[in-house]
């Protein structure tokens, strides 16, 4: 007898161009019959609706995936999360309820590294302030004098300390790009063993530590309960006045209200933000009008390379789980008790 599925993906990047879906199921399940609709549904009772009769979900981060959520889908078996984050999904809930949840650890490492970088020399060397000055025509005012054009002093970055909070697979793609600018590296992260940082060549430090002897920070852990606030107005109030905050991680993890005082304050020198809490900024945010801030739309994920791949693996993980297979990556390993998966 053929297997038939039901797919409904809500993630508002891909739902409107199936056909790249209906080309991968064709190349690597032939012969599966598969439903596949796309839906902007947002609230619970939107994907309730929508994914009634589904046997997978597929979405990004913009939609909840509660108990409550889970109970109201009974026929749901599988969550396709795109991207490396999980923080939207309840895996507990998940397990208990035999649903597997997969996704794609390995999504934009590259990228995101490339982009923090870019971020952190970009405020080294006042990439942005410079080029907002010269706009306004200070260069013709000051001529050559170099130093008169620049807001701030410009230490030599070799000389520089960055401080790496969480040393996951972006975090150490970073560390591994700042090693050929001469940076000297420390890390935090409490789920590694100091000798396992060591075992990089990497000095391993506390978190209070980094912030106080960094030059630059960089935030690359995950969004839990325990790092929700973790870069607070303690945090911020240890860090040197010339140093600066990087956030390509999650938006909540940094105390928005808190970054900006210190910033309106002058005590820290800068920060370099792709994520912020809420996204978008509201109009009257005053990170806009903040001379000595940096500020990307969440668009650090982005290569056309990267988000091809993802979109592919995320798919193909989904229909591994449906046909009983058990997928590169299962975020909540405990289902397995539940629900048996074969080795492809």
């Amino acid at each position: 007898m053929t297997q038939a599925f039901e797919i409904v993906m809500t993630a508002n990047r891909y739902r409107d161009t199936l056909e790249h879906e209906r080309a991968l199921l064709d190349a690597r399940f032939p012969g599966v019959a598969v439903t596949i609709r796309g839906t902007s549904a947002r609230s619970d009772d939107d994907i309730v609706r929508e994914g009634a009769t589904a046997d997978a979900i597929m979405l990004s981060t913009l939609e909840p995936v509660t108990a409550a959520l889970l109970d109201r889908l009974p026929q749901v078996r599988v969550v396709g999360r795109y991207g490396v984050g999980l923080d939207n999904v309840d895996l507990d809930a998940a397990t208990e309820r035999g649903v597997v949840v997969t996704h794609y650890p390995a999504y934009c490492t590259d990228e995101v590294a490339d982009h923090a970088l870019s971020m952190i020399l970009a405020l080294n060397r006042q990439i942005v302030a410079l080029d907002q000055r010269l706009r306004r025509g200070h260069w013709l005012v000051h001529r050559s004098a170099t130093r008169t054009l620049l807001p701030q002093p410009v230490p030599a970055l070799r000389e520089s300390t960055l401080g790496i909070i969480g040393f996951g697979r972006i975090g150490r793609a970073v560390a591994y790009r700042a090693r050929a600018f001469g940076l000297s590296l420390l890390v935090h992260d409490p789920h590694l063993e100091p000798d396992a940082i060591r075992a990089d060549g990497i000095e391993p430090a506390g978190f209070r530590e980094v912030f106080e002897r960094s030059d630059l920070v960089t935030i690359h852990c995950p969004l839990t309960t325990d790092t929700l606030g973790l870069v607070n107005a303690d945090a911020l109030d240890r860090m040197k006045s010339t140093a600066y905050v990087v956030n390509t991680a999650r938006g909540p993890i940094v105390d928005l209200p808190a970054l900006v005082t210190a910033l309106q304050a002058g005590t820290i020198a800068g920060a370099a933000l792709d994520v912020t809490y809420p996204e978008p900024l509201p109009a009257d945010s005053p990170l806009y009008t903040l001379p000595n801030v940096i500020l990307t739309p969440h668009s650090a994920y982005y290569s056309e390379r990267s988000t091809q791949v993802v979109r592919d693996e995320t798919f193909a993980s989904v229909m591994m789980a449906l046909l009983g297979l058990r997928p590169p990556v299962v975020a909540n390993p405990g289902v397995l008790g539940r629900v048996p998966l074969a080795s492809p």
